[in-house]
């Protein structure tokens, strides 16, 4: 077999992964993409799986220096991922569909960032800190899902 079709069998395996882990821990969110085009519907999976391990770092029993430091393990593996050294299937399949659909990886350390103020942060000095919780937490997901989802007017971002 070539490298050209492990290579896509491997990745192949890595989206059946996230779909699987969307569809065990939330089937209200499996069922709800399950219409959307095959493609677009594996790279949400992908984005699902990949904040169900941010949120799983945090909701550990764990002290917290020990979640910080899931957090900043994922960070190490998103990053590697991008680099083109993705370590498991979520981050293979995260990195695919965000080639794939021009993602940034910026917005997904957002997401680290905001799971992170989560565990470090319980009160906002003003708006524009809040603000920038609401950003990493809510809007950052939005964008990624836009940019499967596809949009014409650029004001949808």
């Amino acid at each position: 077999m070539s490298q050209v079709l492990l290579a896509s069998k491997d990745v192949a395996q890595a989206y059946d992964w996230c779909r699987d882990i969307t569809r065990r821990e939330a089937k209200n969110f499996y069922y709800a993409f399950i219409t959307l085009p095959r493609r677009k519907r594996k790279a949400i999976y992908a984005v699902y799986a990949f904040c169900r391990l941010c949120d799983d770092a945090a909701d550990e029993d764990d002290p917290l220096p020990r979640k910080l430091e899931l957090l900043a393990d994922l960070r190490r593996q998103l990053a590697a991922a991008f680099a083109g050294e993705p370590v498991g299937p979520v981050f293979s399949a995260l990195v695919h569909s965000a080639s794939t659909y021009g993602i940034d990886q910026e917005l997904y350390q957002e997401i680290i960032n905001g799971v992170e103020s989560d565990l470090t942060t319980s009160r906002y000095r003003d708006f524009q800190e809040l603000r920038a919780y609401c950003y990493r937490v809510a809007s950052v997901v939005g964008l990624i899902c836009i940019e499967i989802f596809g949009y014409t007017d650029p004001r949808a971002r």
